[in-house]
């Protein structure tokens, strides 16, 4: 009968144990919450001043164009023909080129 008040301590030990370490966790959370959010909000706001300063930085794009006219002279209608044109950017801006579209020539143009 010895053996039983020593269990029923180690068992109260432990539990005190138990709920002692739940504390120190719910702390350890409270305490490190309002950096966690401070941090956040931190990244947060430098991903908008990195993106509105990236897109600010940028000029105005200009071209400039080797020809502004080919004369290919009189030609069968519906003969295709082909015409190269050498563009140049000459501003502080990315000048973006979209895939040019076929154009079509009705006859008489």
């Amino acid at each position: 009968m010895s053996n039983q008040p020593v269990r029923k301590t180690q068992a109260r030990m432990l539990e005190r144990q138990r709920a002692l370490k739940q504390v120190q966790r719910r702390d350890t959370i409270t305490h490190s919450l309002p950096y966690g959010i401070a941090a956040a909000v931190v990244l947060f706001i430098g991903v908008v001043v990195f993106l509105v300063t990236n897109q600010s930085v940028s000029g105005i794009p200009r071209f400039q164009v080797d020809q502004e006219k080919i004369d290919l002279g009189n030609r069968i209608f519906n003969q295709p023909v082909r015409a190269v044109f050498n563009v140049k950017n000459v501003g502080d801006g990315t000048l973006k080129l979209e895939t040019p579209r076929v154009a079509e020539v009705l006859e008489g143009c």
